[in-house]
């Protein structure tokens, strides 16, 4: 079937559930017994969003929500209240949220008042959400099976009174508080922004009176205006808000190389250039012009004769040389007096001066040498003479030939290809193929896996539940606790054998991990389970004219001579004969046999090789009718037995009889006060030291098995005399005693 309510309905719900923090879920209902059912249910597929269901299984009622964490995380939380409601009978049912408070109301009895802590999320922010009636998705999930009347999702406050007139409103509601709080966290930031326009304003106020309370100033008897400004010699002041400040008169930008500042005046000015063959000269410039070396003064050319060097050879070894005005020695190392080549530039001695030529590489008139780009050109006596499979890098008076990419140096100016591939020098995964290509290479994820090349993960067509990771193609590694293809079914260490419980006590299996429990006939002392004396505590099954014998974990019946005496059993208020047998009340599956006044109550055995499906429904033997097996809820290829249970989104699930139903995980106990935050597929906290979990051998009930001596106390077990706060009382601290 296929209950999904119109999407127009959907919207108009949702428009409204929107608007409150307050809303009721409404239903006068008659549920089969035993059925686990949705009422109904916002949905995404198996995702529930916000759901009200009824475990008649359980006999519980269930609050599926959603909470979006600040980070903007999804968790899904479920409130259970223990009430059974599948009893063939009609009831009315009322579950009102007001903000975190949740209440439940059973036949106008308000039976169960909460604080979650936790808002739930009315935004419906998931995409491809429905509105489901009797069932959770369109997958037939949770089938309601039974009388759903008068459905009604009620928003604002007091909605059970449609269902209820008279009962009594309570005012105010959780929700109408949490609307009060967002109205005065609205108003308080209201007032904020105000204050800020409110500060802004009064400095803009103080900024115009200070503009209309101008202060003038008064200088030897003389008042100057407010912003007035006068030259007193070479300062220049100001009057300001009534004061007087004075500094340097500033000067006008002078255009000239030697500017001059003349007796008098407050700023340096350019005096007269001089002008001579077709040339200006600026006021200060000297130049050699001829043989007289002449300055530029105030427009006039002062020049005076060229001073010649003294000559240190003989008069007649002295030469003279057209345009120059000094005569000069044969034979002079002119670059060793001193030169003004540039660095890249070499000297050159000639007979009357030196002379200067720049150096490979370089280019220019030997006084200023530039850096020549042989890269910009290909060949000649400046350009460059790479190959192929190089590339030209310029530098300081060179250039060198790089290789490509995937290219080694044969020589300075070529380059030969490189095989990454053989040489390993490639950057593929290690599960990927390396292709060598022309002057590269390329990677290919290998087969099973999926990625770039240079990342591969491996690939695993079905989905890795529990925790469990895809690390080998088409194989999810599961965490220990967990087994199955896709680590969908629960390790049961008490059949493998993995557990660590003593002998005297019997393994229970948990989804996900198990503990230890004293068989019957011993109890719990300390660390270990000691026998219980069945005869003193009068709880054997001898009859009365026989004696009890008390054995470890068990007892035994005695007979004296007398005819009278029997080894028949007492079991439930009747008398059973030696041999013979009897189911007990209510469980139909169990047979009981007494054995000389010892009665033992075990379910036998199913053979589902020999089975045979008959006319009924087959109750103590429904794992052999797979008619009466569970499908996976994602998972289409999985199916569990009656009887099986497996964990799905942090919920124990169970098959009974062809249904299944889903409550919260029990989590096993904690070995330490500061456990790890959850990660990644996480259902509960692990200690840092006990990452598998296989090593708590511990009892949610206080039965230690396995090695070590520790105590359980409020989920947490405490070694041998460790310490620690006892949570109700702040002036207590309790001690773990082991004796």
């Amino acid at each position: 079937r296929n209950l999904a309510l119109p999407t127009s309905v959907f919207h108009r719900a949702v428009d409204q559930m929107k608007r409150t923090s307050d809303f009721t879920f409404a239903v006068v209902l008659k549920q089969e017994q035993a059925n686990s059912g949705t009422i109904v249910s916002f949905s995404n597929g198996n995702n529930r969003y916000l759901e009200l269901q009824s475990s008649g299984r359980r006999d519980e009622i269930r609050f599926h929500y959603t909470h979006i964490t600040a980070a903007g995380a999804t968790q899904i939380h479920t409130e259970s209240f223990p009430y059974r409601l599948a009893d063939d009978a009609e009831h009315k049912v009322a579950l009102t949220v007001s903000g975190t408070e949740v209440q439940l109301y059973i036949d106008c009895h308000p039976l169960y008042k909460r604080v979650t802590h936790f808002l739930p999320d009315r935004n419906f922010s998931a995409s491809n959400m429905q509105l489901f009636v009797g069932q959770r998705n369109s997958n037939s999930h949770y089938l309601f099976k039974g009388d759903l009347k008068d459905l009604r999702i009620i928003t604002g406050p007091y909605g059970y009174l449609s269902q209820c007139e008279l009962m009594d409103a309570q005012c105010p509601t959780c929700g109408q508080f949490l609307e009060l709080e967002n109205a005065l966290l609205g108003l308080k930031e209201m007032i904020t922004h105000l204050s800020r326009r409110l500060v802004a304003a009064e400095q803009r106020v103080s900024s115009i009176e200070e503009c209309d309370c101008k202060k003038s100033c008064l200088i030897n008897g003389t008042s100057k205006n407010d912003g007035d400004i006068w030259d007193i010699g070479c300062s220049q002041c100001k009057c300001e808000r009534g004061e007087v400040t004075c500094g340097p008169r500033p000067c006008p930008e002078v255009k000239c190389k030697h500017p001059v500042l003349e007796e008098g005046e407050c700023c340096p000015k350019c005096l007269k250039n001089c002008y001579i063959n077709k040339k200006d000269y600026e006021h200060g410039e000297k130049q050699i012009l001829g043989c007289r070396n002449c300055s530029c003064i105030n427009g006039n050319m002062m020049c005076d004769m060229l001073q010649c060097p003294e000559l240190k050879c003989p008069p007649e070894q002295q030469m003279s040389v057209t345009d120059e005005c000094c005569k000069f020695c044969q034979g002079v190392d002119y670059c060793s007096k001193g030169h003004a080549c540039h660095t890249n530039a070499t000297c050159l001695n000639l007979n009357t001066k030196y002379t200067c030529t720049c150096r490979s590489g370089f280019h220019g008139d030997g006084y200023d040498c530039s850096d020549i780009d042989e890269c910009a050109q290909q060949g000649g006596l400046n350009g460059n003479h790479c190959h192929l499979n190089t590339r030209c890098v310029n530098t300081f008076g060179s250039y060198v030939c790089e290789c490509l990419p995937g290219y080694r140096q044969l020589d300075k100016f070529n380059c030969i290809e490189v095989d990454e591939c053989k040489s390993g020098e490639h950057s593929c995964h290690q599960h990927a193929d390396c292709i060598n290509t022309a002057g590269s290479y390329h990677c290919r994820c290998k087969a099973g896996y999926e990625g770039d090349g240079y990342d591969c993960k491996p690939v695993c067509n079905q989905t890795c539940l529990n925790g469990g990771e895809c690390r080998t193609p088409g194989v999810c590694t599961c965490r220990a606790g967990y087994v199955g293809e896709s680590c969908e079914k629960d390790l049961d260490e008490c059949a493998t054998g993995v557990h660590r419980c003593k002998e005297t006590t019997n393994c229970v299996n948990m989804p996900g991990w198990y503990f230890c429990k004293c068989k019957p006939g011993f109890e719990t002392k300390g660390k270990d389970c000691v026998d219980i004396d069945e005869c003193y505590l009068n709880t054997h099954s001898c009859h009365a004219t026989a004696r009890c014998v008390n054995t470890q974990g068990h007892f035994e019946c005695v007979i004296g001579a007398s005819r009278d005496c029997r080894l028949s059993c007492v079991f439930e208020d009747s008398e059973i004969p030696d041999g013979g047998q009897i189911s007990p009340r209510n469980q139909p599956c169990k047979v009981c046999t007494c054995s000389k006044g010892v009665i033992s109550c075990v379910e036998p055995p199913c053979n589902c090789s020999t089975w045979r499906r008959g006319s009924g429904r087959d109750l103590c033997c429904p794992q052999c009718d797979p008619k009466e097996s569970c499908q996976h809820q994602e998972l289409k290829h999985v199916t569990f037995r009656s009887g099986e249970q497996w964990i799905y989104q942090c919920q124990t699930c169970e098959c009974l009889y062809g249904e299944f139903d889903c409550w919260k995980l029990e989590c096993p106990p904690l070995t330490c006060d500061n456990p790890l935050p959850l990660g990644p597929g996480d259902c509960c906290p692990r200690c840092p030291d006990d990452m598998c979990g296989l090593d708590n051998t511990t009892a949610a009930n206080g039965i230690t098995g396995g090695s070590g001596s520790s105590c359980l106390y409020d989920q947490h077990i405490y070694a041998s005399g460790q310490s620690f706060k006892y949570s109700s009382r702040e002036c207590a601290t309790c001690s773990c005693k082991v004796s």
